[in-house]
């Protein structure tokens, strides 16, 4: 009997641990996905459709995931996804609710961060209110978190005196730059929309504003703008405009703060050459 009881309880404690984690909360991209993991720790698992290092514009949903939408019932996303109204035709579940959080500019921008943790918490606070003090309280930790984060990152800046250093960079990434202090002379799009003309014109840019780095976007591409900075003897680097595109990038803070550290290495590395 004392062998039975002890082989018992294992599985009892499983199936329990088990049933407190089969709600799941669905979300377009790391951004939103990385936010809803703050807010719920434990309490939920959060299931990201476009994987890391992915442009979601270009991701295709597919019929495995509208079964996991359905099943759950809430989707986070943006609004610019291509297939947001497929997932509102298609799910037929009644519960089924579809939270939009938008942002005007780059969400790394302080307030714009801000705001995505507001809303994420307010929808999550409002579809399961008996975690709300849980959700409130993970809430105000984050956001203390990613002031701090935000001040170090504009004082590591000042202090490396890298305010209004000349980039030119891919479009998406551009605020962002510009809010951490850089300026932004020129942009382009992602490799397959650059013509031998846009190029040329970028090459002229760079060496008209004696631009210091070209910096890529990840999801869109690593290394489109590698041919301009060879070209004129230059900086490249590469950052991501998502969370967990790199190692150490749990959350938006943390991505901000390791772009930031990489271009700064690479100008300082550059810079002594």
């Amino acid at each position: 009997m004392k062998t039975k009881t002890y082989l018992f309880l294992p599985v009892v404690l499983l199936i329990s641990v088990s049933n407190a984690l089969s709600q799941e909360i669905i979300t377009t991209t790391s951004v939103l996905s990385t936010v809803v993991k703050e807010i719920v720790k434990d309490r939920f698992r959060v299931e990201t459709l476009t994987p890391s290092g992915s442009c979601p514009g270009h991701f295709d949903i597919k019929g495995s995931h509208l079964a996991s939408i359905e099943k759950n019932g809430i989707i986070f996303a943006h609004g610019f996804e291509p297939y947001i109204q497929q997932i509102k035709d298609t799910v037929k579940n009644p519960a089924f609710s579809t939270v939009i959080v938008r942002t005007e500019g780059s969400w790394f921008v302080l307030d714009n961060q801000k705001k995505i943790y507001n809303e994420v918490k307010t929808a999550i606070s409002e579809k399961f209110p008996k975690y709300r003090d849980f959700f409130e309280a993970n809430y105000r930790k984050a956001i203390t978190e990613t002031e701090n984060t935000d001040r170090r990152i504009k004082d590591m800046v000042k202090e490396k005196k890298l305010i209004g250093i000349s980039v030119i960079c891919n479009n998406h990434i551009s605020e962002m730059l510009e809010y951490i202090g850089f300026k932004v002379v020129a942009t382009y799009g992602r490799k397959e929309e650059l013509t031998p003309f846009d190029i040329k014109k970028l090459i002229e840019a760079g060496k008209k504003e004696r631009i210091s780095i070209v910096i890529d976007n990840l999801e869109a591409g690593p290394d489109t703008g590698k041919i301009i900075a060879d070209e004129l003897k230059i900086a490249h680097t590469t950052i991501s405009n998502f969370p967990e595109g790199y190692p150490d990038t749990s959350t938006l803070r943390d991505t901000l703060y390791k772009n930031t550290e990489k271009i700064i290495k690479i100008y300082e590395k550059n810079k002594v050459r």
